[in-house]
């Protein structure tokens, strides 16, 4: 019997994605440009919402094919054969300070925290189908990028238990800033998801690329839209897995319409028993956004890289006690730059992380420094390939 796989693998990353569609009301323009800001508006929401689901494969394929600029999607023409209903709260601070995650070394880089409740239920081929949970999603949020670091799920008969842990390593990238028609990244990752007494580790390769912006024309009304195609390969060393999965998000930066589909193993085509389409409409919803909360320290401080030591991706992550012009450069153990970071930029203060990509440099040991105008810290990293 198939199951539906956003139900089957829902996790606080998910539930964002969920949590999106509560913003869907807007006029139809021009392409949209997401940047940090796009998302401050539903990081503190409390919604409810139904959300339907398609198993059309050829018109879902058919859809798949639509690519580039001022296109149309046409959802009316699918059958949705299994409807449910959601209601759920976010709340988001800065700090991993009273949630699970506090003092993991590789949560404690977030700059947010979102504490999310969600229940769902609803009938789906002919089965009833009933989920509640509390998660949190930690995440790193700045001007270059949005990345997921994982994932911390509660036990739903013991909300004070920890059910699932998920650790992207070094992260998820869901996006690059400024985002727009035809912006691409690619990024690896490893996901770990510990359950129990049970550890399974994925290792994933990731391309991302905005192929699309237009309209989008549901049940609900005509949205505009971006189109965002992710394809994500695991590899199983003799052959890859790879799935794709085709988001429609609105100027919030977040799906209100999902296209899922893999491939079939050795072979260019797609596995329609896999085709699924989810559509989201959200009957109520307000938004209560709210300054994120930190406890600010007395003075600037500069963590320890993570993870570290690193090949080749790695975050710096630093808290400001208030706002600063800051200079974040990366040094040669003999003193010369050999990668500058953040030049001389106006911050505000609070927790700011950076990615670091050093597949340009040679393995060692490196120094990286922070000046804020009154103060200079500085950190050793090690690069290893």
């Amino acid at each position: 019997m198939k199951t539906w796989k956003p139900l089957q693998n829902i996790t606080a990353p998910m539930f964002m994605i969920l949590l999106a569609s509560l913003f869907f009301n807007q006029t139809v323009t021009a392409q949209i440009v997401l940047t940090q800001n796009s998302f401050d508006a539903f990081l503190n929401s409390e919604f409810s919402n139904t959300s339907s689901v398609s198993s059309d494969a050829e018109k879902i394929i058919a859809l798949l094919e639509i690519k580039g600029a001022d296109r149309t999607w046409d959802f009316t023409t699918l059958t949705f054969d299994g409807t449910f209903t959601g209601s759920g709260k976010s709340e988001t601070t800065s700090t991993t300070a009273g949630t699970p995650g506090a003092g993991d070394e590789h949560f404690d880089q977030a700059t947010h925290v979102s504490r999310n409740q969600f229940s769902v239920k609803g009938i789906m081929n002919d089965e009833e189908v009933e989920l509640e949970f509390l998660s949190y999603e930690y995440s790193i949020i700045n001007d270059d990028a949005f990345v997921s670091l994982g994932s911390i799920i509660m036990d739903d008969e013991n909300p004070e238990e920890v059910f699932i842990t998920q650790y992207s390593r070094p992260g998820q990238v869901y996006y690059t800033f400024p985002a727009t028609f035809e912006s691409a990244w690619d990024y690896e990752y490893e996901d770990e998801f510990i359950i129990g007494g049970l550890d399974n580790t994925s290792d994933y390769s990731v391309n991302v690329v905005i192929d699309g912006w237009g309209e989008l024309i549901t049940p609900n009304g005509t949205f505009n839209v971006l189109r965002i195609t992710k394809t994500e390969a695991l590899d199983f060393g003799f052959f890859k897995l790879e799935s794709m999965e085709v988001e429609f998000v609105n100027a919030q930066g977040f799906p209100i319409a999902i296209l899922n589909i893999e491939k079939i193993p050795f072979t260019e085509e797609y596995d329609e028993e896999s085709a699924e389409a989810t559509l989201n409409e959200f009957s109520t919803g307000t938004s209560n956004p709210r300054e994120i909360s930190s406890d600010l320290p007395d003075r600037a401080t500069l963590h320890q890289n993570y993870p570290n030591p690193f090949n080749p991706a790695t975050f710096i992550t630093y808290d400001l006690a208030e706002a600063a012009t800051v200079s974040l450069d990366i040094y040669s153990i003999t003193g010369i730059k050999v990668m500058p970071l953040v030049n001389n930029r106006v911050q505000q203060a609070g927790r700011h992380s950076v990615s670091v990509d050093a597949s340009g440099l040679a393995s060692g040991v490196y120094i990286y420094q922070l000046r804020t105008g009154t103060q200079v810290l500085t950190r050793k990293m090690t690069l290893i390939k």
